[in-house]
């Protein structure tokens, strides 16, 4: 079995070498692998072959010992998000019908209350486990299921994703192929492990890496754990990238041991990444994935040079990474040629196997062995997949597409705006219409300097200058902060039930010179 092989591979040849890391404690090679087959020997004991076993924890190194033991015993983990309401936990533990959950002291008092017959076991203690009497073969083939990972849910309730060994051994190949991390490096997961983001960080372990793991991210706990652990290579979502720069101290941290920044999850403004380059000093690699297609898909290296951009608002998410296919195509499935918009679709041992008890889902998306993204985007002439938007968040005003990506990328021209996101908001007259949602540079709504009605005016000016009338909001809403899930994606769903609000906060835009309402 391959995770299990990749244990004894590095057990063997650099038995204390650190693996993992947290706060608490660092965990070697030979540590890890020991650990791991006493949790295996438990899980067996107490979960028959097949079962799910729930993970609800915090961020720790022992959340991933969990899900390597699960694998090596043959029982598939369901990571929990203990952010989650407990009505929201309900609904994924309903779906699953998980036999077992491990736990920290929190996730284990949510527990009692709401599941009390629900076995659990505290991950705390992995540590303090038996050594199992011999060594047990795996259970597991690689098409079998180890993991149930839960979609962001930013336009509506989760979805189960049923991933395979075979998934996790591809993207490592795929890792290692475009962004080769050695023996040895040092990578800050700061992200939740509950996350599919969790699989950049076993592909680090498959390379030999050191995983350094942040209980939670705040910018100082970044700057610290970069210092202290000399951290080489990090992944951060944007918006984490904004509050690192915005940090104090920033300036006198020792930060010279990062020498790789890779970002996804969302766009990276041209500004934010200028930033980053000039203040931090590091190469910036972009990467694209999906829960549904295994995790990254689609990279840009530091070395990569794309042309400008070939639509308005796309963003460059590089070329497909080693082991994966990739077509554009129109919403029947046939090839579009390069340069032509559609449907950005992905083929290769990386996707998953469906969704959760979700037939009807799956086969919206999945189809002759290729994954619909269901984002939209081209492929230029070089091979450079550029990203415009999802086809979920599409508005559609006047029979027109409007892409919110475009809006939000001209509205970033403005020194005023440190943030946005454009939804659509229901129109009479043209069944939808673009609404703006705005952060404003150094606070939003009457905390800065001009009015609303001033702001208003500034960015509709800028709109009238840079895009078509009928891509233009209609309103301007300041907002104290864009909400993001924990992934870093936008939850478009609560800012599209604020713009549905004829009279929530916001004024419409400023009016548009004569002639601008042709379409």
């Amino acid at each position: 079995m391959w995770l299990d092989s990749i244990l004894d591979r590095h057990a063997t040849r650099r038995p204390d070498a650190p693996a993992l890391r947290d706060i608490r404690r660092t965990v070697s090679w030979g540590e890890l692998r020991a650990e791991t087959a006493a949790l295996a020997a438990a899980l067996r004991e107490r979960v028959r072959p097949g079962a799910a076993v729930a993970v609800l924890s915090g961020n720790r190194v022992e959340v991933i010992e969990t899900y390597l033991a699960c694998a090596i015993a043959g029982v598939v983990a369901v990571p929990v998000n203990p952010n989650l309401t407990d009505a929201e936990i309900a609904f994924i533990l309903d779906a699953v019908g998980p036999v077992l959950a491990a736990a920290d002291a929190a996730g284990r008092g949510r527990l009692a209350a709401g599941y009390p017959h629900l076995a659990t076991l505290a991950i705390e203690q992995v540590p303090a486990l038996p050594a199992p009497a011999g060594v047990p073969d795996a259970r597991t083939d690689l098409g079998a299921p180890v993991l149930i990972l839960h979609t962001s849910a930013t336009t509506g309730r989760p979805k189960g994703v049923v991933v395979d060994q075979r998934s996790l051994k591809a993207n490592a190949y795929s890792w290692s192929q475009d962004v080769g991390p050695a023996p040895g490096t040092v990578f800050l997961n700061a992200g939740p492990l509950f996350h599919g983001s969790v699989v950049i960080a076993l592909d680090y372990l498959a390379a030999g890496a050191t995983v350094c793991v942040l209980d939670r991210f705040t910018p100082q706990a970044c700057i610290a754990a970069v210092e202290t652990w000399r951290v080489e290579q990090a992944f951060l979502v944007p918006s984490m990238v904004q509050l690192l720069l915005d940090a104090r101290g920033l300036a006198d941290a020792d930060l010279g041991s990062l020498s790789l920044l890779l970002h996804g999850a969302a766009p990276m403004p041209a500004r934010l990444a200028a930033q980053v380059q000039d203040r931090l000093g590091v190469r910036l690699h972009t990467v694209y994935g999906i829960t549904e297609g295994g995790g990254p898909a689609i990279s840009l290296g530091p070395d990569d040079k794309p042309a400008a951009p070939p639509v308005p608002g796309a963003t460059c998410a590089g070329r497909p990474m080693a082991g994966v296919a990739l077509r554009i195509t129109d919403e029947q499935g046939s090839p579009m040629p390069p340069g032509e918009l559609g449907e950005i679709r992905l083929c290769g041992d990386g996707l998953m196997h469906g969704y959760l008890n979700n037939p009807a889902a799956t086969a919206a998306v999945l189809a002759d062995g290729w994954l619909n993204t269901l984002d939209i985007g081209l492929r230029d002439d070089d091979g450079y997949v550029w990203i415009v938007d999802r086809r979920n968040d599409l508005i559609l005003r006047g029979g027109q597409n409007v892409y919110p990506a475009e809006i939000e990328e001209v509205l970033r021209r403005s020194p005023r705006v440190a943030d946005v996101a454009v939804v659509p908001a229901p129109s009479d007259t043209w069944g939808q219409t673009p609404v703006a949602f705005v952060v404003v540079t150094g606070g939003a709504g009457g905390s800065v300097e001009a009015s609303e009605s001033e702001l208003a005016a500034e960015l509709a000016a800028l709109c009238v200058e840079r895009l078509a009338s009928y891509k233009r909001p209609s309103r301007f809403v300041p907002i104290d902060t864009i909400p993001r899930n924990p992934s870093g994606k936008v939850l478009r769903t609560v800012l599209r039930e604020r713009a549905e609000q004829p009279h929530a906060a916001g004024r419409p835009a400023a009016a548009t010179p004569k002639g601008a309402e042709q379409r």
